[in-house]
């Protein structure tokens, strides 16, 4: 097999456009790593990181006769992976750790704000709103916590963009008019402003 650097990435590509599996085994090599560990920073989960990666390379076997790249391959094998932890986060309801995660985003902003006395009771407060919300919108809403932009979960699921503006609004209207009637005494109104106000 002929190092990387000698045939060059051009001609991997033209190579696995035409079936070569050597290109293919080699391409794999060269990208396995870093798509990895991409996967796992966003699903901190290291199976879960492999099956995403492979199922990446698979997805670019299956279209080889079809790649309409040159050489950058690597920004082609992140834009099919995205799409991928998209889809996973979409199709896994992981409330308990969204709800940490807002934790964290609160006491980030401001980490004195909230009494010890009420952090658990607020905690299950917003696990039950979260709960409640339809299942479109319990996944755009964890998707838009987690810092994807609107085009990404419509491309990921299938909707319009507008239909993912609408959910994440109503999903914020819903979250901060039970927290303000909860928490009166609380700013929760300007904390979610804060943590949820994203393009």
């Amino acid at each position: 097999m002929q190092p990387v650097r000698k045939i060059g990435e051009t001609n991997l590509i033209e190579g696995l456009r035409g079936g070569d599996t050597e290109a293919f085994e080699q391409l794999f090599d060269l990208h396995w790593d870093d798509l990895y560990r991409r996967a796992y920073y966003r699903v901190r989960n290291r199976e879960v990181a492999e099956d995403l990666v492979q199922d990446v390379f698979a997805d670019l076997w299956t279209q080889r006769h079809g790649l309409q790249i040159r050489d950058n391959l690597a920004s082609y094998l992140g834009g099919i992976l995205k799409y991928k932890i998209i889809y996973w986060a979409s199709q896994h309801e992981r409330e308990e750790k969204l709800h940490t995660y807002l934790f964290h985003r609160m006491e980030e902003i401001e980490n004195t704000i909230i009494d010890l006395m009420e952090e658990a009771s607020l905690q299950q407060t917003i696990a039950e709103v979260v709960q409640a919300f339809p299942e479109n919108m319990r996944k755009i809403f964890l998707l838009r916590t987690q810092d994807y932009t609107v085009a990404e979960i419509a491309i990921a699921l299938q909707l319009a963009d507008q239909t993912i503006r609408n959910n994440h609004t109503e999903a914020l209207r819903r979250l901060k008019s039970k927290l303000v009637e909860a928490y009166p005494h609380l700013p929760i109104y300007v904390l979610l402003t804060l943590l949820f106000t994203k393009t």
